[in-house]
């Protein structure tokens, strides 16, 4: 009988499961809000570009450069990553099936829409992944696979030329309530990394008085009304599943220097890491070896004037931003290492990832202006956030 004993333990020491250290092991669900260029994705004329030209702002559009480069962290610190979708301009079965989608046209068309690159999307792509847009969907698999961390992307939305702007998570429930345990810590353990961007204005709340709130108390108390396909109830479909996560907007989108920032790929891909950085502190994992800079190329003098870009006085975004600006990284001896032009759509906006920790010197050139110099320090497993002005000749 003894030996019988020893047998099945030993058996059932080799079917557990190795405790995990950090992200290994993890199993996260990225959702990258909305899913392609229709009017549901929130588009937005900026400086450059006009209502739903494609080159301009679809929310969409930017909740996948985030999504993506959270993605790539997570998965390289060996955590199992199952996005929504992978692509932008994907929308589902279920849209076809309420006329929306006009399956017979050319590439799916969205019908009324001022873009021909909508189309429908049936099937996995050519890594078996599922594009699902649909919010009730996306629910019920997250409620099928359960994951251990779900987080849902997005950025939020006020009137136009406002200067509000903050961040915000919630999470399925009632402030000081959640649903599903541990989405309230998870949402507060994230918020002040989330936070630390001091390219952008934040008009409220801190890291010491953090907006975390349950959707059912941020809607007012609104009822959750009937449960989902799943019985599970709630306010924001996306939430409404037996998982642990929340919703971040991380930012507001009509906020107009906020919005010409999120023009930048890189600029997006930088809050997809403050969003990794919350979901490994969760989790204890590792600090990464490396680190970065990131910054804002403004004059020094001359003030932003055009009618799509209201900013709040005194800050920071009053400063005109500058297109096409060079910036050379070198090590201490002037010897080049990258460099970086800044875009054409008024935000200034330059970074360099994956540094080694040290002292390096970045050059500013831009026409019409007076090059500048400054030394900066990169540290492992921080941003370096900079905000050079430049002085006309």
């Amino acid at each position: 009988m003894k030996k019988l004993l020893a047998i099945l333990a030993a058996g059932a020491l080799v079917t557990l499961p190795a405790a995990s250290k950090g992200l290994e092991g993890k199993v996260i669900y990225v959702n990258a809000g909305h899913g392609g260029w229709t009017t549901g994705d929130r588009p937005t004329p900026t400086i450059n570009y006009e209502y739903m030209d494609t080159l301009g702002f679809f929310e969409s559009k930017t909740n996948l450069w985030k999504a993506l480069e959270l993605q790539k962290k997570l998965e390289a610190d060996g955590a199992k990553v199952i996005m929504s979708r992978t692509r932008n301009g994907i929308v589902t079965r279920d849209l076809i099936e309420r006329g929306i989608v006009n399956e017979n046209s050319p590439h799916g068309t969205m019908e009324g829409s001022a873009t021909n690159r909508d189309r429908a999307e049936m099937d996995a792509d050519e890594n078996g992944q599922q594009q699902i847009v649909g919010l009730e969907r996306i629910a019920c698999q997250v409620d099928s696979l359960r994951p251990d961390y779900f987080i849902s992307l997005h950025s939020n939305a006020h009137k136009r030329g406002s200067t509000v702007n903050y961040l915000v998570i919630l999470f399925r429930g009632e402030t000081g309530k959640a649903y599903q345990e541990g989405s309230d810590e998870m949402a507060r353990v994230a918020y002040p990394y989330i936070w630390d961007n001091p390219l952008s204005y934040w008009s409220s709340y801190s890291p010491e008085k953090p907006l975390v709130v349950g959707d059912i108390t941020f809607m007012g108390g609104t009822p959750p009304g009937k449960p989902n396909r799943i019985g599970v109830n709630g306010y924001y479909a996306v939430l409404k599943h037996r998982v642990p996560g929340y919703l971040v907007e991380g930012s507001f989108h009509t906020y107009d220097p906020e919005r010409q920032r999120l023009l930048n790929r890189d600029y997006c891909r930088m809050e997809g890491v403050r969003y990794y950085r919350g979901i490994r502190a969760y989790y204890k994992g590792k600090p990464e070896k490396t680190g970065y800079i990131v910054g804002a190329v403004k004059d020094e003098a001359e003030k932003m004037n055009h009618p799509r870009f209201s900013y709040k006085e005194g800050t920071d975004d009053q400063w005109k931003p500058i297109n096409h600006a060079m910036v050379y990284l070198t090590d201490m001896k002037g010897r080049p290492l990258r460099a970086y032009c800044t875009d054409q759509d008024w935000n200034g906006v330059f970074v360099f990832d994956n540094l080694k920790p040290g002292k390096y010197k970045l050059r500013y050139e831009a026409y019409g202006y007076v090059t500048k110099t400054e030394t900066v320090k990169v540290t492992a497993d921080k941003t370096t956030y900079l905000l050079p002005k430049l002085t006309k000749k």
